[in-house]
């Protein structure tokens, strides 16, 4: 899935850490869990998940990937399947979503240039074909034909299309004023690849502060926003596909009210408090925070914050940073290197 700050490339540099510490199963919990990539690789690694995020389509991907343990097999839904395969009902269901008709929908008119306002991020076609493939899943989930986590995996596997299909140069900030050839490809749903378990893995959607304070875990992984940019706004186009909520948009790209969803640590005053809170209360006895050098807090007042629990260490890998079509033109220091930091801290107070 594209999405800016995915810590995908990144696992290995994670695990790093906690393989130098010696720090092996428990509860692992993920406080901004996005696409759920950390959250997914430490349930392969055994360990019992807790994972969080504000914005509901990362709730459906946590519901998805977390705390489905085995494929559903959609017995209410009656679209066939090869039952010999785990996976086969899971197919056969995202087939019949596949082939359905294009509906002029919310997506439709707001987000394709079919649309009064001529957004350009869907062509008519994949923006009408969203909009019959979510209210399906509606529809289904409304008869009761759907059960347990298994609204959740359609809607993951719509949420993790949709980006591949987009007019965009990463984010949703802003479509692009020409066609980019991945637009015009037709909407495919692929079967997520769900992980095997047994755990009693956990999803919410609240704030990470209050979330730490009310549940103790092992390891705490931190990958707080580290810029002005909210992911409400980044992705509004993917929250309102999740929610289908059909929320009253405005402005030239469409966005969605998301003030509710704006996170304190997008505002260079009040980010340090938050991390500085955060950390104080966290009932953990690992904690590890994933932190760009770029970040709005220094890593002077990091260090500082996290003292206050123990020792702390830094490891640093570099990063190429992320430039979107309106960044074509700026210039930056080629001296310059930026980073994602790690940051390390056994919890003793």
């Amino acid at each position: 899935m594209r999405y800016i700050g995915s810590k995908d490339r990144l696992l290995p540099f994670i695990q790093q850490a906690l393989d130098d510490h010696a720090i092996t199963g428990g509860t692992f919990c993920d406080a901004f869990s996005g696409t759920t990539v950390v959250a997914r690789h430490a349930k392969s690694r055994g360990y019992r998940v807790v994972a969080n995020d504000l914005l509901f389509f990362s709730y459906v991907l946590q519901r998805a990937y977390l705390c489905c343990n085995a494929y559903p097999a959609f017995a209410q839904l009656g679209v066939g399947g090869d039952r010999e395969s785990p996976a086969g009902p899971l197919a056969a269901a995202l087939c019949y979503l596949n082939a359905l008709p294009p509906v002029p929908g919310f997506v439709y008119t707001h987000y394709s240039p079919a649309g009064p306002a001529g957004r350009r991020y869907l062509s008519p076609v994949n923006a009408g074909r969203i909009d019959a493939i979510r209210g399906q899943i509606a529809a289904w989930e409304a008869a009761g034909q759907l059960e347990g986590e298994e609204p959740y995996v359609l809607l993951a596997a719509l949420i993790e299309a949709v980006p591949f299909v987009s007019n965009i140069s990463g984010t949703y900030g802003a479509f692009l004023k020409a066609w980019d050839p991945r637009a015009h490809k037709p909407l495919v749903l692929r079967p997520p690849r769900l992980l095997a378990g047994t755990q009693p893995h956990a999803a919410y959607q609240r704030d990470a502060t209050t979330l730490v304070r009310e549940i103790a875990c092992d390891v705490l992984y931190l990958d707080p926003p580290y810029n002005s940019r909210p992911y409400a706004s980044n992705y509004h186009l993917l929250e309102t596909v999740a929610r289908a909520d059909a929320p009253a948009v405005y402005g030239k790209t469409g966005l969605r009210p998301y003030a509710a969803e704006r996170s304190a640590y997008n505002g260079a005053a009040a980010a340090a408090a938050a991390l500085r809170t955060l950390v104080a209360q966290a009932r953990c006895t690992h904690l590890l925070l994933s932190y760009n050098s770029e970040g709005l807090i220094p890593e002077s007042e990091i260090l500082a914050i996290l003292a206050g629990r123990g020792t702390p260490e830094v490891r640093r890998r570099p990063y190429r940073r992320f430039r979107s079509d309106t960044d074509a033109r700026r210039r930056y220091a080629p001296q310059h290197e930026v980073s994602e930091n790690l940051y390390y801290v056994r919890c003793e107070t």
